[in-house]
């Protein structure tokens, strides 16, 4: 039960968050620099978000490992249309961030604004398209009953929400164009943490809460992001980085696809594959789908790491491109190909040598722990490509 309102929430955390900018001068300091100062906090930002389904997984573990693989074979899909999302936010980051690099600051006002709005529409439809087919794309998989079921509960409950993840996404895409990457990481371990509490509560039916089990996961997550959306919105409207009308040159549509879709098409693929995956491996039982679906959350860590380095990435360059710096982005980019691969490397490596450590935190099933291991250690040798 939340003792204050959301307002006074937002107001207790905004003198503290203002001064939470981004400390680096994109268009003076080294690149290097201004890079890592960028990319640090969305890195934590996309760690966190993926600590969504890692909690789920987690205490799904606890209930069963059939439990874990009907979920393991769903979330592959919600990740799916995660990737999707990039269609919108991408296009924010890179879009808002050269208006404001131009000094059309009420054009870039007005363009936040659209970019909810587009990001509120491609929510909706991702919902209306997917969610009657729902049941077919489980079925299809062909898990044991108490999977199949577990699976088609965490998807309809999560994809009947998607407008809610899309717009999180957004909103925080638009705090990372306006410069500010260190308040989104506040926000969204505001809502892990209430992930964290949340899950267990509802899934076991704790206090005078329902035993909800696989809905109890879905529901937490999706009341998570909805609390995120709302203190993203006030801050936001706090510091009038919106402005409810036409001002300046809006950007396409278009042109916001036409930027995310090589990142949303690889978010979407990198996830997607696994459904036909887990098609194959539910062959083998329980064990296996829920053991690749933790390795899955595993890899996808180095994954997220690479994406906040692109989402910095793409705030430097737009805002020095904008100022006509075509020398500072393009060191920026380099810089960011460079020590991308070497922490992927390293990760690699610590994934590989711990790796049935990794895997039994999440069930202690030997069999899944056996594959699970298995499947990091084929895996991460190979992750930093």
């Amino acid at each position: 039960m939340l003792l204050f309102s959301v307002d006074q929430m937002a107001d207790s955390m905004i003198a503290r968050l203002l001064k939470n900018r981004f400390s680096t001068d994109m268009l003076k300091d080294d690149p290097v620099k201004s890079l890592f100062a960028l990319s640090f906090p969305i890195i934590i930002l996309n760690i966190l978000r993926a600590g969504y389904n890692i909690v789920d997984m987690f205490w799904l573990g606890k209930l069963g490992k059939e439990y874990l693989a009907g979920v393991s074979a769903s979330i592959f899909l919600v990740w799916a249309t995660h990737g999707l999302s990039s269609l919108v936010t991408v296009g924010i980051i890179a879009g808002i961030s050269r208006n404001i690099g131009e000094g059309k600051i009420e054009t870039a006002r007005s363009n936040t604004w659209r970019s909810l709005k587009l990001a509120l529409v491609l929510g909706i439809i991702i919902t209306v398209f997917l969610f009657p087919l729902i049941n077919p794309l489980i079925e299809m998989i062909k898990l044991e009953p108490v999977a199949h079921k577990a699976g088609v509960e965490y998807l309809q409950i999560m994809m009947a929400a998607a407008v809610v993840g899309f717009l999180l996404f957004a909103l925080h895409s638009v705090m990372i164009a306006w410069g500010d990457t260190k308040t989104p990481v506040i926000v969204y371990t505001v809502t892990f943490l209430l992930n964290i509490v949340t899950s267990p509560v509802l899934m076991f039916g704790l206090g005078p809460f329902p035993r909800l089990e696989t809905k109890g996961a879905a529901i937490a997550t999706v009341f998570s992001y909805f609390i995120g959306c709302i203190i993203f919105f006030v801050i936001i409207l706090k510091n009038k980085w919106i402005l409810f009308k036409k001002a300046g040159e809006e950007i396409p549509f278009k042109r916001y696809i036409s930027v995310g879709y090589p990142v949303a098409l690889s978010g979407m693929f990198f996830s997607i594959i696994y459904y036909f995956i887990a098609k194959i491996t539910a062959v083998f039982g329980s064990d296996a789908v829920g053991a690749m679906g933790i390795g899955h959350k595993v890899e996808a860590l180095a994954y997220f790491f690479a994406r906040g380095v692109a989402a910095g990435l793409s705030t430097f360059v737009g805002r020095n491109l904008g100022a006509g710096f075509e020398d500072r982005a393009k060191a920026g980019a380099i810089a960011a190909v460079k020590y991308a691969g070497v922490v992927s490397a390293v990760y690699s490596v610590i994934t590989f040598i711990f790796a049935p450590y990794i895997i039994s935190f999440f069930n202690s099933d030997p069999g899944l722990v056996e594959q699970g291991t298995n499947y990091l250690r084929i895996v991460m040798p190979v992750e930093t490509l």
